[in-house]
């Protein structure tokens, strides 16, 4: 493979609907990647190639390629909108550079552009954004920008914005242009022209004006009246938007094809190279300080994707150069796995390749296993790089197959999607012995159930969907257990002390020992298993446990001793303390017209909402609210029988806690 002179890794991001998948087909066609546009709508755009996304017109599953632009080597990852499958936009960003954000033209900042741009930012990822659908009635490239400013505390810079007679064609305000996009060719050609000063006087103006918050130089000329040279403009915008300062914006339609082609300069001209990233840098130290050696291949498993039975695992290559057969010892497993093939992905194509470099995103064959968040080394060691933060599952359903023989090809197929996609769950319920799949949501676990019609073959029944509770409790409380129990011709002995107290909402579990103590690993794991156990039946939460004394006893202490007094100390314990059964509480979003909005109210409260902020009161009204999963089950049907169809929602999960609290 030849070097790459300049390389950048990519996700498009953005709320459900507001064009990435446009947007990336646009991309593929301008840098002749594909001979033919495929559209959303008609089920043919190449980046949704899962038979799902096709039927329903939405990104599920996040989609790699790569395109080249002006001598830079772009890898570009479209990720899904719907937050039910936010954990493919959380392993995108994780390995990416930069960022396209998305916005509506029409809708502005919408409940997950928010969502997405927290992601983005957590990783410290620089952002262009790419403001869409400008051709639409009701369109505002102006007042999505102050939008954007006011809802992320960010300086947006103008780089172009819509031509104001309303062609197809942009004003580039650095270089005084106006760029007219040529509808025959679908918008591949184009022509640039000396745009009218007049048109660019107040957007240069607010430009120059955004850009000099962010750099000195730039100030220091607008202090002074003088004109800001194209050059100095565009590298104080680099260096400003690297370091997370400042967001240049572009404007576009890419259903109508104008815009798209400003914005690949941008991915050139603003992002960094995987090289100069926070997070390549950053790795490259912890690398260094683990003792690795410098050009050791250094991989991150982000993404897991199963072809009939063949594993293919998707790699960031931080460092050193990555080789068909390469061993690589993965720091999860402790042992070597080696990289039989590789290959560059292109949607659900593969284009093979004999090597991979630092910046590569890559696919390899090989690694049995390797799963989404294992470092990846081409020696031993001990680097461990940061793990994906998972949402957990808020949402199940029991399968129950026709035939009882197949229940073990359900279960193979389940875990194989499971391991795909690390926010789904399968077990096996130990009463009734029936499969159970958990998810985010009920798109989430719908989705994955027609996969798993379609791939079985097989007929079997999916139970209604229930909410998963957990359990915490509601005080401080000791326990105390001593057994003495004959198993077999043994007798086993344990003697202990515990301590149970609640901890704030969202913290988690904490389990700790006070001091040493014989067979304290064999305690702590116990006291573990009855934290998962509950009282009620239900995984206990946001609780400290503390292992206070394994005590001497006569005869001396077995391990299974010692496990059985600490699960009985422990239900002592939470039987004292007392038990909160915990629901998830979802924070839902509803976007409405201003004469619905009494009904929607009316229909929140119905469902135990509380309404936490409205926001608007133009055309349109915003309402933020906390309500419990369980009542939400058929709210999007209430609600578009309410509004017409005319109110828009989204709910993402909050947090487990007492229905009201």
């Amino acid at each position: 493979m030849a070097a790459h002179r300049d390389s950048r890794i990519v996700g498009i991001i953005a709320h459900i609907d507001a064009g990435k998948t446009t947007l990336t087909e646009r991309i593929l066609y301008y840098t002749r990647k594909i001979h033919r546009m495929g559209e959303v709508h008609d089920g043919n755009a190449t980046m949704d190639y899962l038979e799902e996304e096709q039927k329903r017109g939405i990104t599920i599953t996040a989609a790699c390629t790569t395109v080249n632009w002006a001598n830079c080597h772009i890898h570009l990852i479209d990720t899904p909108g719907h937050v039910d499958f936010n954990v493919e936009v959380e392993r995108a960003v994780r390995v990416c550079d930069g960022a396209i954000v998305v916005f509506c033209g029409v809708a502005g900042v919408e409940p997950q552009s928010e969502t997405v741009w927290r992601q983005a930012a957590k990783y410290h990822l620089p952002k262009l954004v790419f403001i869409n659908k400008l051709d639409r009635p009701g369109a505002d490239y102006g007042r999505v920008v102050a939008e954007i400013a006011a809802r992320f505390g960010v300086v947006p810079v103008p780089v172009t914005v819509p031509d104001p007679a309303g062609e197809q064609a942009v004003l580039h305000l650095w270089s005084g242009t106006r760029i007219v996009f040529d509808s025959e060719s679908q918008g591949r050609t184009f022509h640039v022209e000396p745009a009218a000063p007049a048109l660019l006087e107040g957007w240069q103006r607010l430009a120059v004006e955004r850009l000099a918050e962010v750099d000195d130089r730039v100030l220091e000329r607008y202090l002074a009246e003088a004109p800001v040279e194209e050059s100095l403009a565009l590298a104080a915008l680099a260096q400003a938007t690297r370091e997370c300062r400042a967001v240049p914006v572009f404007a576009g339609s890419a259903l109508r094809n104008w815009g798209v082609q400003p914005l690949l300069d941008g991915v050139g001209l603003y992002l960094p190279g995987p090289t100069d990233s926070i997070g390549h840098r950053q790795v490259i130290e912890q690398a260094r300080q683990s003792g690795l050696h410098p050009g050791t291949p250094i991989a991150y498993a982000f993404k897991v994707q199963f072809e009939g039975a063949h594993k293919r695992v998707f790699l960031r290559l931080y460092d050193g150069i990555l080789r068909e057969n390469s061993n690589l010892f993965n720091t999860r497993t402790g042992r070597f796995e080696k990289a039989n093939k590789l290959f560059t992905p292109h949607a659900d194509l593969l284009e093979p390749t004999s090597e991979a470099q630092a910046g590569d995103i890559v696919l390899a064959l090989g690694l049995r296993d390797a799963v989404t968040g294992d470092t990846l080394l081409g020696e031993r060691g001990n680097l461990r790089l940061e793990r994906i933060d998972l949402h957990e599952p808020v949402i199940t359903q029991a399968i129950v197959p026709s035939s009882a023989s197949d229940t073990d090809r359900l279960r193979q197929l389940l875990e194989r999607f499971a391991m795909e996609d690390p926010t789904l769950r399968v077990a096996t319920d130990p009463d009734t012995e029936q499969l159970v799949l958990s998810g985010l949501g009920e798109l989430h676990l719908e989705v994955a159930l027609e996969r798993l019609r379609r791939e079985s073959h097989l007929q079997f029944r999916a139970g209604n969907p229930q909410v998963i509770l957990q359990e915490t409790i509601a005080r401080p409380a000791h326990g105390r257990a001593q057994v003495a129990r004959l198993l077999g011709d043994v007798l086993h002995r344990g003697a202990v002390a515990v301590a149970v107290a609640p901890r704030p909402r969202g913290a988690g579990n904490l389990v700790r020992a006070e001091g040493s103590h014989p067979q304290q690993t064999v305690a702590l794991q116990a006291v573990e298993d009855a934290l998962h156990a509950g009282r009620q039946g239900f995984v206990v939460t946001d609780t400290e446990a503390v292992l206070q004394e394994v005590a001497p006893v006569d005869g001396g202490l077995t391990d299974l001793g010692v496990r059985m007094a600490v699960l009985e100390a422990m239900e002592r314990a939470m039987v004292e303390a007392g038990s909160v059964v915990l629901e998830p509480i979802m924070e839902c979003v509803v976007t409405v017209p201003a004469e619905f909005v009494g009904e929607v109210v009316s229909l929140l409260g119905a469902k135990g909402a509380r309404i936490e902020a409205m926001e608007g009161g133009g055309a349109e009204t915003v309402l933020r609210a906390l309500a419990p999963l369980r009542a939400l089950f058929g709210f999007s049907t209430e609600l578009r029988s309410a509004t017409r169809g005319k109110a828009f929602f989204t709910m993402t999960f909050a947090r487990f806690d007492v229905a009201g609290g």
